[in-house]
């Protein structure tokens, strides 16, 4: 009896130090990807608009390569014909092609292949 519960408590007390351990390397883990893989990766550089086409320059700040998947312009999907991927620290070029109308305020939606997705509004003047 007194062998068993011995046992119990050695391996109790093992799984309590190996808890520790793999507290601090999870925690460890997390701070890592959160480098890697930053809550905000594309930031607006500047957009541009006229009646046909809404031209945005997003930088990335992720440290990986980030693809562009889908983008709306006021709550409607806007069709991307290519690939837009942007390598860590570069700035990469969305076209976002429609009619616009001079005067109207249009809220922009990028959505990362990472991240959250970059939401601002541009004014037509």
């Amino acid at each position: 009896m007194k062998a068993a519960v011995a046992v119990l408590l050695l391996t109790f007390i093992t799984a309590i130090i190996a808890g520790f351990f793999v507290y601090d390397f999870m925690s460890s883990l997390n701070e890592k990807m959160k480098t890697v893989f930053p809550v905000q990766p594309l930031q607006c550089e500047s957009a541009y608009i006229d009646k046909n086409c809404l031209t945005v320059y997003v930088r990335s700040s992720a440290s990986v390569n980030i693809q562009i998947i889908e983008a709306y312009v006021n709550g409607n999907a806007c069709k991307i014909d290519e690939s837009i991927i942007i390598p860590p620290g570069d700035v990469g070029l969305v076209q976002l092609y429609g009619a616009y109308i001079k005067g109207q305020t249009y809220t922009v939606k990028i959505v990362p292949s990472i991240g959250s997705f970059l939401t601002f509004d541009i004014k037509y003047e």
